[in-house]
């Protein structure tokens, strides 16, 4: 079935808390998507015309290297909402990377620029909302240019592993594709869950990796 804005924005426990009218205002000024996987929603330089609230799947926020070389900045999950898109709304500004569904059927909802901006100037739990939004997302942007700097291969892959996990210990996803999102080829991540199998850490099967020893591969980071 279907989701309506307002089941994906009851999601989120500021809309919760906010006045009927304002929860109105929300609900009547989004837009529901549903996509396919692997569905480019956003390009480097688009307008963004409003503020996404992911209610199912994930959608990744990536950038491309003078090379072609794709890398990861982010996911957006379920229950989260994408701070470029919400800087680029306050500051009228162009989207600065691109941005697609992930592996799985995605479902989110666009709230107004207007909208959202308007909310914003009347309601405290927006403005927290959104300065909460800015912080842990400034705080993972800086992990990553962290890991990308110190980090070796072989750490980044047990990174990656480890925060893309699901509940069963399994990342589902090819080896091409966990090298697009760390910016790097698939030859070295094939190698490097290689050498992480010989070990027992891990096991690879036809589009996927499962986890055996999380603690040795946190060991590494």
């Amino acid at each position: 079935m279907a989701k309506t804005a307002q089941q994906i924005l009851d999601r989120f426990e500021f809309v919760r808390q906010l006045p009927e009218a304002s929860r109105e205002l929300l609900y009547s000024s989004a837009k529901v998507y549903s996509v396919s996987p692997n569905t480019r929603l956003i390009a480097r330089d688009d307008e963004v015309g409003g503020v996404y609230f992911v209610g199912e799947g994930a959608i990744r926020v990536y950038y491309v290297t003078d090379e072609g070389r794709e890398g990861t900045l982010y996911w957006v999950d379920p229950g989260q909402t994408c701070i470029l898109a919400l800087n680029c709304v306050f500051a009228s500004m162009k989207y600065p990377a691109w941005v697609e569904s992930d592996n799985a059927r995605t479902t989110f909802a666009v709230v107004s620029a207007p909208a959202f901006k308007k909310l914003f100037e009347q309601e405290p739990l927006v403005q927290q909302f959104a300065f909460d939004v800015l912080s842990s997302r400034t705080f993972e942007l800086m992990k990553l240019l962290a890991q990308a700097k110190s980090l070796g291969l072989e750490c980044r892959v047990a990174a990656f592993l480890i925060e893309r996990s699901d509940h069963d210990d399994v990342v589902q996803m090819s080896q091409e594709a966990i090298a697009r999102h760390i910016g790097t080829a698939r030859e070295v991540v094939s190698r490097v869950l290689r050498g992480f199998a010989r070990r027992g850490w891990v096991e690879t099967s036809r589009g996927a990796v499962t986890i055996l020893e999380a603690e040795a591969l946190q060991g590494l980071l």
